[in-house]
């Protein structure tokens, strides 16, 4: 599903570049750190400012060590993208272990809280960024297992857990997924906006996590 585009950034004086990360064959993981740096530089500067030159120079690689690992720059985004909601999806899993189906369904919906706010960076690079950029590379040869990725799988989960809600009669019948966005959309416009600091006027994280739980019960009961 797309997101739709925020309004451009006003024009900030340029600040000094991230240092260049040491680099120490054997111990360092290049792909890794290429990951990271690409999440971390694609939020700085966005996709006109990226560029594979400056995310190896803040590994301390050089740029065409950068092509053993991945094929353009496109490529490294999505990798970035893909680590993110493998991140995202260890936390969706923790939920199985409640006993019934509301259960699940509102561990599901306080995981996606604490994934968001425990790695505040992951979250922005895979949920606010415009999803035409951080999507599968075109002609990518692994286009056709699009549905066992987790940029796909983690929305069936959450798709997963409104069904069997409705089967269990804890949710009125309808469009799974309709009513799966609808959730989505109520987590993120939640999680976004303290992320954004919008709502620091409520409190602590103990305050956030109340007001988030009574929301998404009020929420459920509304689609009973």
């Amino acid at each position: 599903m797309a997101i739709a585009a925020r309004p451009a950034a006003k024009t900030k004086p340029k600040k000094a570049k991230a240092p260049a990360r040491p680099f120490v064959r054997g111990l360092s993981d290049t792909r890794a750190l290429l990951v990271t740096s690409a999440r971390d530089l694609f939020l700085e500067a966005g996709e006109p400012g990226f560029s594979l030159r400056e995310v190896a120079r803040r590994v301390g690689v050089s740029p065409a060590a950068v092509y053993r690992h991945f094929d353009d720059k496109e490529a490294l985004i999505f990798a970035a993208c893909t680590q993110g909601f493998e991140v995202f999806s260890s936390y969706l899993v923790r939920a199985l272990a409640a006993t019934t189906p509301l259960e699940r369904a509102l561990a599901s919906c306080e995981q996606y809280r604490t994934f968001g706010l425990e790695n505040p960076l992951d979250y922005r690079f895979i949920f606010m960024s415009q999803a035409k950029q951080i999507q599968l590379p075109k002609n990518d040869t692994h286009a056709c297992d699009e549905p066992l990725l987790p940029q796909y799988s983690t929305f069936q989960f959450l798709v997963d857990r409104v069904r069997e809600c409705m089967d269990a009669g804890v949710i009125a019948r309808g469009d799974t997924q309709r009513v799966a966005v609808l959730v989505w959309a109520h987590l993120h416009g939640l999680v976004s906006l303290r992320l954004a600091g919008l709502l620091d006027s409520i409190g602590d994280e103990r305050a956030f996590g109340d007001m988030y739980r009574l929301s998404v019960a009020r929420l459920f009961r509304a689609l009973a």
